[in-house]
């Protein structure tokens, strides 16, 4: 199907593709004392994509001859919910099985290199029943890449030493503004697809709450700094991080599920710093979430002890849910 912005996919089900992703999220029901099939791809079984759940708690994906993968026994049980991405690749170069548990955070990453020609007839549901049993199920015909990092969608404009500029012509080797005006040198940009379904549904901040002009929408993921007499209050500092996805509440944010998927811009600075969007606060990626998200496998990169942690303290979902009361909501953010 067509979306806006993305060109849609006009190829036979049967005809080869370069790339092909298939994206679940489900909740898991109670294990049997034989495997249990959560998803069968249309095509013959030599071929087609196949997730089972095991009678020891442990998920195996398989994918016709090339792929067959399998997490630890008691990686999820039933009412977890799985989120579940698998790529394959005609070169071997692109292809993933990542597999989350959303409840605990385990999660398994696997790549097998091996050159496989996908159709969609592959990640296409066999029957009706198991599309139904999935909260969100979607093919995509390009490689759906992680995107678990802060990131804001075009639109925003950042303080840079010239003026502001929106977030889409920013680019590295530019200065941009922390909240105290020091400049920053940005040292890496990149534009990602985001599936917006499910739990990995962005964040629409609105304005003028947060101290934005226009409403921006970013990821569950990016950090907003707080500041004021709640939070030296409650936090024991004059300064904090939080979630986005901690904010929903009220009519301030609220998850985005109007499009299914959008590009969204990441950001990442020599340290850890909150960039000014007017006068919201939003802090930029660090190294080790940007190695993190890569599908490449294990890296020799070994971040500075700086590059692996929040520029401020970051509130957990608890914290950040009793700071928000204490405030009377998100309408009374000091920024």
């Amino acid at each position: 199907m067509p979306l806006d912005g993305f060109p849609p996919c006009r190829s036979h089900p049967e005809a080869q593709l370069p790339v092909l992703s298939l994206w679940l999220e489900m909740t898991m029901p109670r294990r049997a004392r034989k495997p249990l099939r959560l998803w069968q791809g249309a095509s013959d079984p030599d071929r087609a994509i196949a997730v089972y759940l095991m009678p020891d708690g442990a998920l195996r994906m398989l994918h016709g001859d090339t792929l067959d993968v399998r997490t630890a026994p008691g990686f999820i049980a039933a009412g977890q919910v799985l989120v579940l991405r698998i790529v394959a690749c005609e070169r071997g170069r692109s292809d993933i099985v990542d597999a989350l548990n959303a409840d605990t955070g385990m999660r398994h990453r696997a790549r097998a290199g091996l050159a496989s020609s996908p159709r969609l007839a592959d990640a296409l549901p066999r029957v009706q029943g198991f599309a139904d049993a999935a909260h969100v199920a979607a093919v995509a015909t390009h490689a759906i890449p992680v995107t678990d990092i802060p990131g804001i969608e075009s639109g925003a404009r950042v303080a840079t030493p010239l003026g502001e500029v929106p977030i889409e012509r920013i680019e590295p080797g530019m200065e941009v503004l922390a909240h105290d005006g020091t400049p920053h040198v940005v040292r890496w940009t990149d534009t990602r697809e985001r599936l917006c379904l499910g739990r990995a549904a962005p964040v629409q901040l609105r304005a003028p709450y947060f101290g934005l002009a226009a409403d921006i929408c970013v990821t569950p993921e990016t950090r907003l700094m707080r500041q004021g007499a709640e939070v030296e209050y409650l936090a024991g500092t004059d300064r904090v991080l939080i979630r986005a996805a901690d904010l929903v509440s009220g009519r301030a944010a609220r998850f985005d599920r109007r499009r299914p998927l959008r590009r969204f811009h990441h950001l990442m600075l020599d340290d850890p710093a909150c960039l000014r969007l007017w006068r919201c606060q939003v802090e930029t990626a660090f190294l080790s979430e940007v190695l993190a998200a890569e599908d490449a496998g294990p890296t020799l990169a070994r971040p500075d002890a700086r590059d692996c942690v929040p520029s401020l303290p970051l509130l957990d979902r608890a914290a950040a849910r009793a700071l928000l009361a204490q405030g009377a909501g998100a309408q009374s953010f000091v920024l």
